[in-house]
């Protein structure tokens, strides 16, 4: 009798933990409630962030776990956190959580995904020449191209987006930095409308690098697209983050 007890707290125990995922999940869906332009009220992405940081401890769910918590550290470094400081705090946890856990699940998508998010997001406050001094765009081209690999779908053809980003956006130094391409920035960034054509993300992204290329006409009518579609419901802050930078080179192509 008294094993059945344990037996039966033990799957009480362990039955609960997917309920409490779900609520991280449910609180980091409604993590731009009561948003105010692009800065966001901290409450659900805070809840979200203290279940996936439980869910971690207890080891429950961990990959996924990991990945919603990355996630949620990314989005508040981006639209909750309000000076450098902040920010850069928010985006060395997420990198070293990610560069921990990628070794644990090397073929994980979202968790890669996220880790180069933090490692970007931190090197674009510090400025392309002393990212590229610290090998940081090295170490961004090798997780792109490793989650191109492992998981080319994930986040709407991530992995081509940011490795696109990085050859339009890295300078190209003669005997430092020879590999970046604008050309091939391009036909990355078509491959990701190839699959996902109504992301926001890749066409401003694909404007962005027509602009590089020099062929403005082309880039004016991706940024016009940008503005067109329907941001998605469960990402409407990071849509409207691009929306309006669409608006400021449209304004500037005048």
């Amino acid at each position: 009798m008294f094993r059945f007890i344990i037996i039966l707290v033990s799957f009480l125990v362990s039955s609960s933990s997917p309920d409490e995922m779900q609520m991280g999940i449910d609180y980091f869906n409604a993590r731009a409630t009561n948003a105010k332009g692009l800065v966001a009220d901290e409450t659900n992405i805070n809840k979200a962030i203290t279940v996936f940081e439980k869910q971690i401890s207890e080891n429950k769910s961990t990959e996924q776990a990991v990945a919603y918590y990355l996630k949620s550290l990314n989005f508040k470094g981006r639209f909750v956190a309000m000076n450098d400081e902040t920010k850069k705090k928010i985006y060395r946890k997420a990198k070293d959580l990610g560069n921990k856990y990628i070794r644990q699940y090397p073929e994980s998508g979202p968790i890669r995904f996220e880790l180069i998010s933090s490692i970007g997001l931190e090197a674009e406050m510090d400025g392309i020449l002393k990212s590229i001094q610290n090998d940081v765009m090295k170490l961004m081209l090798y997780h792109s191209q490793m989650l191109i690999k492992t998981d080319s779908m994930c986040m709407q053809g991530g992995g081509w987006k940011v490795l696109a980003i990085l050859n339009y956006k890295t300078p190209n130094i003669p005997l430092l930095v020879s590999w970046p391409s604008k050309e091939t920035a391009k036909k990355l960034l078509q491959k990701s409308l190839v699959y996902f054509p109504t992301i926001i993300s890749n066409n401003f992204y694909y404007a962005e690098a027509l602009l590089e290329n020099k062929e403005n006409v082309r880039a004016k009518i991706y940024f016009q697209l940008v503005l067109k579609l329907p941001p998605r419901k469960d990402c409407v802050l990071e849509d409207e983050y691009f929306k309006i930078k669409a608006r400021k080179y449209l304004e500037k192509m005048v």
